[in-house]
């Protein structure tokens, strides 16, 4: 039987519900820091989102919304972690993705509230163990991705390189004209993130021992 949404005793779990007040503490530091420090168009980065995301499903329990967001978080936080570590141990020179961590020229809280990266994805991982994973979630966030990807490109200011629209992977685009690369990117998201991040997901938790809370459409 297919199902939306967690059972309301698990959602009302004692460590649930102190998850969400830690989670929401962390966010109203966040948010106004984020804010302060870059602007409100740091939002649409896609992990930047995904927080939000994953806070109102937290509130709202909704299995689908945390699950959209998993995948995305998981294989970011692959990522990420190793490359922040390189940079660790080599001053920022080998560093690639992480390399913002080690200019000095932005401010120190802001880059420090990036470790979220560490952290997001065990617990992200660790929600889904507790109420369910719900297969449907890379559809959502493929959708999600298709409203944020144009919006950053509409609003967003291109130096920036919000969602490597502009310089992805660290490269200029000048292959393709504006609007196309914008369709190509809507299209690449959920093929080289949210579905590997998802298939990533189904792996981790089937080693954790994870059956009940496995949802399909």
């Amino acid at each position: 039987m297919s199902r939306q949404n967690g059972d309301d005793g698990v959602w009302a779990a004692r460590e649930l519900r102190t998850v969400a007040l830690v989670f929401s503490a962390w966010m109203v530091f966040w948010v106004p820091v984020i804010s302060w420090s870059y602007g409100p168009q740091n939002f649409l980065w896609m992990c930047n989102l995904a927080q939000l995301i994953i806070l109102g499903a937290l509130w709202t329990r909704q299995r689908l919304l945390l699950s959209s967001q998993v995948g995305t978080v998981l294989l970011v936080g692959v990522v990420w972690t190793p490359d922040f570590l390189l940079g660790l141990i080599s001053g920022g020179a080998w560093a690639s993705f992480t390399g913002y961590m080690f200019d000095p020229d932005l401010p120190l809280l802001a880059r420090a509230t990036s470790l979220y990266h560490i952290f997001l994805p065990v617990l992200a991982v660790w929600l889904v163990h507790r109420v369910g994973y719900d297969r449907r979630g890379p559809w959502l966030q493929s959708c999600v991705g298709a409203v944020a990807i144009p919006v950053t490109w509409l609003i967003t200011d291109p130096d920036r390189n919000i969602n490597w629209l502009s310089e992805p992977l660290g490269i200029e685009q000048v292959w393709f004209p504006e609007p196309a690369f914008v369709v190509a990117m809507m299209i690449l998201y959920p093929v080289l993130l949210f579905w590997p991040g998802h298939w990533l997901t189904l792996l981790l938790l089937r080693w954790l021992g994870q059956r009940r809370g496995e949802v399909t459409a």
